[in-house]
C-alpha cells in the first residue's frame, strides 16, 4: 500500500465522520461545509479522474451506509463530481487559483442540484421554499471555503502525479 493510498483512506474516512457528526451542528448563516466534496474534487484534480472517482465512490457509500436515507443518494454525485474533476484536471493546469476556485463552486453546485433531484426522484420531496433557505447559502458557504480546503489537500497528498488507486 502506497503512501498516498493511506492518507486518502484515512482522509477519507475522517471527512465522513466530521461530515456526519460534526458539520451539521457548524452551520454559517444556513448553509453547512461539506467536505466530501473539497475531498472528492481536491483528490480529482490533484491525482486524475480514476482516483476522484474511487475516492467519490468510498466517501459517498460510507456516508450514505452510515447517515443517508437512500443508498446513493451521496454516492452518485460525488462519482459525478471526481469524474468532472478529474477531466478539469487533464485540460488545465491544476495549481491555477481560478481552476481551483472554479471547480470548487462548480462541484458544490453540481453536488447541491444532483442530491435535490435525486431526493426529488427518491421521496417525491421538493424543497420550494427551502432552496432560498439551504441551497442558496450552502453553495455560498462552500464557495468560499472549498479553494482554501482543496490547497490544503494538495499540500497534504504526495506529488505524485500518476493515478494512485
Amino acid at each position: 500500500m502506497s503512501r498516498a493510498t493511506l492518507i486518502l483512506g484515512v482522509l477519507t474516512g475522517a471527512c465522513v465522520i466530521l461530515h456526519g457528526a460534526l458539520m451539521p451542528s457548524l452551520a454559517l448563516f444556513g448553509g453547512r461545509l461539506n467536505l466530501l466534496v473539497a475531498l472528492v474534487a481536491g483528490t480529482a484534480l490533484h491525482y486524475g479522474t480514476t482516483t476522484g472517482m474511487t475516492i467519490g465512490l468510498a466517501a459517498g457509500l460510507l456516508a450514505d451506509a452510515l447517515f443517508a436515507g437512500a443508498f446513493g443518494l451521496t454516492a452518485i454525485p460525488l462519482v459525478v463530481i471526481g469524474y468532472l474533476a478529474g477531466q478539469v484536471e487533464r485540460q488545465f493546469f491544476r495549481d491555477e487559483l481560478l481552476v481551483t476556485v472554479a471547480v470548487g463552486f462548480i462541484s458544490i453546485v453540481g453536488f447541491e442540484l444532483l442530491v435535490l433531484l435525486l431526493s426529488r426522484h427518491a421521496f417525491g420531496v421538493w424543497w420550494g421554499g427551502a432552496f432560498y433557505r439551504a441551497f442558496v447559502p450552502t453553495v455560498l458557504v462552500n464557495g468560499a471555503f472549498m479553494p482554501v480546503l482543496i490547497f490544503w489537500l494538495f499540500r497534504i497528498l504526495p506529488r505524485r502525479k500518476r493515478e494512485v488507486i
